[in-house]
């Protein structure tokens, strides 16, 4: 049964979307524009910036596990930069940006101690770039980078390659992000998007979103998806599941927050409604 840290997340999270709500109907209709969605130069669409803009991306990540609430938390930044009109660059830390889903703990700036789960304070960073392939209706990129798993001793990276999707039409939006995480050095312990798992394996990243309009300013979001190991699949599978809102509070700012349960199905212990997460998100275009 979930907990009353579970009960009172549930009533933040309708807070936030019915409260957000209210304030946006108040503002002029507009066409609906999904989050994190840049406008291409014809004002289509696009899943890269254009030449010269930046995204900075926070993340507070908060455990909500059983006997664990805020053990850990962190906070989790990423900076995105648009290199040229087809390339964008990234800086990253979150779950979001390294694996594509929600609900990670524990990525970057883990603030919780040693007693509190966390290992490192600083544990690891990201190098990223994405390509665009397509704008518009269907919008598609290709992505991939460095990861740097653990920073400490032992030093673990790994090669990330895949890409991102999206299709939009009206109110509704869905989204895939394929990814495949290739482990170059230490198959040792390490922690992938915020859950430790035994050995720096390869690993098969599949999230799919999916979005719905409530107003063009507020978002509703359903994520799914599995991340399969290619070592010890059954052991160490999992199926996560993510609700939450999204709030653009005007065309540079927007703020969201999930609801997750980061392994809701899969093999080994940790899995099923006790392990939960709630996810804080701010974003900022410059």
């Amino acid at each position: 049964m979930l907990s009353k840290t579970s009960t009172i997340t549930g009533v933040v999270l309708a807070t936030l979307l019915f409260g957000a709500r209210a304030h946006a109907q108040s503002e002029p209709e507009s066409e609906a524009k999904p989050p994190d969605a840049a406008a291409g130069a014809d004002g289509t669409d696009q899943l890269t910036l254009q030449k010269g803009r930046l995204v900075v991306n926070g993340f507070v990540e908060i455990s909500l596990s059983t006997d664990a609430v805020f053990k850990p938390f962190s906070i989790s930044p990423d900076a995105w930069y648009g290199v040229t009109d087809d390339i964008t660059a990234g800086l990253v830390h979150s779950a979001t940006a390294v694996s594509g889903f929600i609900g990670g703990v524990g990525d970057a700036l883990c603030l919780a101690g040693e007693s509190g789960g966390c290992a490192e304070v600083y544990p690891g960073v990201g190098f990223e770039a994405r390509y665009k392939l397509k704008l518009g209706g269907f919008a598609a990129a290709a992505e991939g980078g460095l990861l740097i798993q653990h920073l400490g001793d032992p030093f673990a990276f790994a090669l990330k390659a895949g890409g991102i999707a999206r299709w939009h039409q009206g109110k509704i939006a869905v989204e895939v992000q394929p990814n495949l995480i290739i482990a170059l050095s230490n198959r040792g312990s390490t922690t992938t998007g915020g859950i430790t798992i035994s050995g720096n394996r390869d690993f098969l990243n599949l999230p799919i979103t999916g979005m719905y309009a409530l107003t063009p300013m507020i978002w509703a979001a359903l994520q799914v998806g599995v991340a399969l190991p290619f070592e010890d699949t059954g052991d160490a599978y999992r199926l996560p599941l993510s609700i939450g809102g999204h709030y653009r509070v005007n065309d540079m700012l927007s703020v969201s927050l999930a609801f997750s349960l980061p392994a809701l199905v899969g093999g080994g212990s940790g899995t099923g409604a006790d392990s939960r997460s709630l996810t804080l998100g701010g974003s900022y275009a410059f």
